[in-house]
């Protein structure tokens, strides 16, 4: 734990952090919240959170801080916040415990809690007719943990029908998970893999597999020669 705030002493107390710890008082040299207290912090990521910037200040015992109306959520974004809590010495925590991260979607509200998306798809063809998808699901800073895993595909016609899963795999945990099709005819086939939690919100996740299915044998070799070297 550090006490930051006796920074402020600098500037005899006049800054913005001063003022919402209330250290201004003292021009910046007495921890005033002797009951201890919580600060919010915010971020574009988890790892570039500005801890050296409070937007709110709560009691240690308040269970909600709210962000305050002049900090913009621009349309499509994603930002962090992080709380941290301060003794009645000032001292503060070093924690990420109480991060969150934050959605907004196009018209501006918060979007719909979701898991993450699939990481890291792969594809191969198998016993000559068939494809096999393996992938990895990463929790780390999601949402809503997952349940299932829904498999999608186009059947060959060029348009994933996400109406109705080809597959669905149920979520046991950080592993590997894999789908294996049934046999198919040859050409080009699009599948997508979507995680879904119990609520049934669905990753909406674009990504797609393109994957070209060949049954032609190679051609055979005519003429095979070895020579000692």
């Amino acid at each position: 734990m550090e006490t930051k705030w006796l920074k402020d002493a600098l500037f005899a107390g006049m800054t913005a952090n001063a003022f919402k710890l209330g250290t201004v008082l003292s021009l910046g040299w007495f921890w005033q919240r002797i009951g201890g207290c919580q600060t919010l912090y915010r971020g574009d990521t988890m790892e570039t959170i500005n801890f050296a910037n409070i937007l709110a200040v709560a009691n240690l015992d308040a269970n909600e801080i709210y962000v305050p109306n002049y900090v913009e959520h621009n349309s499509n974004s994603i930002y962090f916040y992080a709380i941290r809590r301060a003794n009645r010495c000032g001292r503060q925590e070093h924690s990420l415990s109480a991060a969150v991260k934050v959605s907004i979607d196009a018209d501006g509200n918060l979007s719909q809690s979701q898991p993450n998306s699939i990481f890291e798809v792969k594809a191969k063809q198998i016993d000559g007719d068939k494809i096999e998808l393996l992938w990895y699901y990463c929790p780390l800073e999601q949402k809503s943990s997952p349940v299932r895993f829904n498999i999608y595909y186009d059947n060959g016609s060029g348009q994933i029908d996400y109406e109705s899963p080809v597959a669905v795999i149920e979520y046991a945990g950080r592993l590997f998970y894999r789908y294996q099709s049934e046999p198919l005819n040859e050409g080009t086939y699009l599948f997508a893999v979507r995680a879904e939690d119990a609520a049934g919100i669905e990753n909406h996740c674009l990504a797609q597999l393109k994957i070209q299915l060949d049954m032609t044998d190679p051609d055979a070799i005519d003429t095979l020669k070895a020579e000692a070297v």
